[in-house]
């Protein structure tokens, strides 16, 4: 009897061990990515994208040390709040070096966990388990999992954003309150990653009329009640107060620009989903059937037509770029769609063959070489590679190389319509994702080894190194901001920010100018000041430089902080700018007596001589060079020399100088002597 009972069971336990054998493929696929994004970001050894990054980790670390959101001391209405939570714990128990790898590693984990609802959501439309398979590897194979090395929310809010859209299409499909519910989580919290997934809400109310109806407020009501109180919460409160950090968007103006983006967007994700799937996906789509397959498409439409006018939004309103980054989570739907198609026998040839014409003809008009010039690239992994295929065969020639790979991925598309070979063009587009992700990876482990070296000393944390209590940052006019953030990043003991003067500040948040008074004090510091001396030379009174390092100098003083003198447009290589000024402030007396002296010069290699008028008095510096300047001053109040050349060169880096300068010096009268100044020719 026990064998005759046993045998019905065998079709079972083979259909169990393809299940067994699906699921550790998916867990191989998770632990492969896992473990080669943490192997990346071994060569991401510092932040670079700014201010986000800086954002987060002092929301984190706020979080982790006093439970409140702050940024400098300051609340932040942040919205996207997520990732510094689970952040948090790292950035309060461990050295910042040290929760920096951990953050790392939790994002990497995360975005690889994506693999799991793609999966999921191929099993649930049908898909053969090595479809469903080769659909999560594809949806880690990205190159945007590049952000997986960064401090941001799009390692945390990626798998939910997927995982909200396969609990969209359970829900619609099975109309199951426990499906709903989970939809409305992963929602819920992908948004409280990343504010612009809100537009996953809005998709499923257009997937649950396509598919419901006229039932629809009957079948969907525990999901679409949930929906109602934070629409009602946001229509109470203003979305403006709502968004907080992200409240301009409110404030952004609709014109022909947000459809021409639109537009772009669409064209440039194409290409970066390796473009031979794309028009069969359209075809399933458009051919979806059933109640699972419809929920697909009508949500995966209405949430891809919400992200990209949210990209061609901000892009519209000056930023000018491609938002890969915002639009990256719409990728692996390409392939689900595409299978859909091959499930249901490859139907519409013709509108395939019609598309890939479309895509042909756009890649030939269109080329990438201005979207991946400057800044274009800075949010696509994508143009990321195109920059780094341009840099290594040429512009027009890389160009043209990324233009003729799209047409004959466009045709091969027609071809698979009307020939088969779906798997051939899967394969093709996976390696295009393998290929753009290792060129993405390469170029950011060579800009953040660069930054790492450029921005920072031996120790990222020397300013925490010193055991300050507080330490206040001053901005000065011509710094990058990214200069600062390195430090502000990595050392916590920096409390509080100032602007001097028109200096651009490191982020959006409330950032106080302070002035020089006429007695050199700069209002309301006390305490350790890192000043920014990327564009100007400072000394300070009655105070002890701790360390330089780079652009930056440590100051303690020991009263008030108050300057002694300030080389206003003397870089920190010598370089002079174009114009500036040296200005040196008095002593308790009320007068600023003393000599102050330093020494110009032109390096041999100038090109030609310079003109600068120093004062009321005009100078031409030959190359090789180099004059000695001493001016003997007895006055009260403070005292500027300006100084302005009549030519003068470009640096690398562009920055318009004239000649060079020595550090400049001031010794009041009755103090030692004059030091000698050297000279670098």
């Amino acid at each position: 009897m026990a064998v005759d009972v046993a045998l019905p069971s065998v079709p079972r336990s083979r259909a169990l061990a393809r299940g067994l054998t699906a699921r550790a493929g998916l867990a191989g696929i998770v632990a492969l990515s896992f473990a080669l994004r943490v192997v990346a970001a071994a060569a991401h050894p510092t932040p670079r994208y700014f201010p986000d990054e800086y954002i987060y980790a002092a929301i984190g670390r706020s979080l982790g040390s006093s439970g409140r959101p702050l940024v400098r001391g300051e609340a932040a209405h942040f919205p996207a709040l997520l990732e510094p939570l689970l952040a948090a714990p790292l950035w309060r128990l461990f050295d910042p070096a040290l929760a920096y790898r951990l953050v790392q590693a939790e994002n990497a984990l995360a975005m690889s966990l994506a693999a799991v609802p793609v999966f999921l959501l191929a099993r649930r439309l049908g898909l053969g388990a090595r479809w469903s398979l080769a659909c999560a590897a594809f949806a880690v194979a990205l190159p945007d999992l590049v952000f997986s090395s960064y401090t941001l929310a799009d390692p945390i809010a990626y798998p939910l954003a997927l995982g909200a859209v396969a609990a969209a299409v359970w829900a619609l499909e099975t109309r199951a309150p426990r499906a709903q519910l989970a939809f409305v989580a992963l929602a819920g919290l992908a948004a409280l990653a990343r504010v612009q997934y809100v537009a996953l809400p809005l998709a499923f109310v257009v997937g649950a009329v396509v598919v419901e109806r006229r039932r629809v407020l009957r079948a969907q009501a525990l999901p679409l009640a949930l929906f109602a109180t934070p629409v009602l919460l946001a229509a109470a409160l203003g979305p403006a107060r709502l968004l907080g950090y992200y409240s301009g968007v409110s404030r952004l103006g609709v014109d022909g620009d947000v459809a021409r983006w639109a537009l772009r967007d669409l064209f440039l994700l194409v290409l970066a989903s390796g473009v031979v799937l794309v028009p069969g996906a359209v075809a399933g789509m458009l051919r979806a059937r059933g109640r699972a397959e419809v929920a697909f498409a009508s949500v995966g439409a209405a949430f891809g037509a919400g992200l990209l006018a949210e990209a061609a939004l901000y892009a519209a309103d000056g930023s000018n770029r491609f938002q890969e980054r915002y639009l990256f989570a719409l990728l692996p739907l390409a392939p689900l769609a595409f299978g859909l198609w091959v499930k249901n026998g490859r139907p519409w040839p013709r509108l395939v063959v019609g598309v890939s014409f479309v895509v042909l003809v756009a890649a030939a008009r269109v080329p990438l070489s201005g979207y991946a010039a400057a800044d274009g690239k800075t949010d696509s992994p994508f143009l990321v590679a195109v920059f780094k295929l341009e840099t290594a065969v040429g512009t027009a020639n890389g160009s043209l190389l990324v233009a003729l790979l799209a047409s004959a991925a466009a045709a091969a598309a027609a071809v698979v319509a009307w020939r088969g070979g779906e798997r051939y063009a899967f394969a093709a587009a996976l390696a295009v994702c393998v290929v753009t992700s290792a060129a993405a990876v390469s170029n950011d482990a060579r800009n953040a080894k660069e930054i790492r070296a450029t921005h920072l000393p031996s120790n990222p944390s020397w300013v925490d190194a010193h055991r300050f209590a507080s330490v206040t940052a001053v901005q000065t006019l011509g710094s990058p901001p990214d200069r600062l953030l390195e430090q502000l990043f990595w050392n916590p003991s920096i409390r509080h920010e100032v602007l001097l003067a028109n200096a651009l500040p490191t982020d959006a948040f409330a950032t106080p100018h302070v002035r020089i008074a006429r007695d050199g004090t700069l209002g309301g510091i006390r305490g350790p000041v890192l000043f920014q001396e990327f564009g100007v030379t400072a000394q300070f009174e009655d105070a002890d430089l701790v360390e330089r390092a780079g652009t930056l100098a440590l100051w303690r003083p020991l009263g008030p902080a108050r300057l002694h003198l300030l080389a206003d447009g003397r870089y920190w290589d010598g370089w002079l700018a174009r114009g500036g000024s040296v200005a040196v402030w008095p002593d308790e007396s009320g007068r600023a007596r003393g000599v102050v002296s330093f020494t110009i010069s032109l390096p041999r290699t100038a090109p030609a001589p310079v003109e600068i008028r120093l004062g009321r008095v005009q100078y031409t510096i030959e190359p090789g060079a180099h004059t000695r300047l001493r001016y003997r001053i007895d006055r009260r109040g403070p005292w500027q020399l300006r100084f302005k050349s009549l030519g003068g060169t470009f640096r690398p880096d562009l920055r318009p100088v004239s000649v060079k300068m020595s550090e400049p010096r001031f010794v009041r009268a009755g103090a030692a002597s004059v030091p000698t100044v050297r000279v670098d020719a």
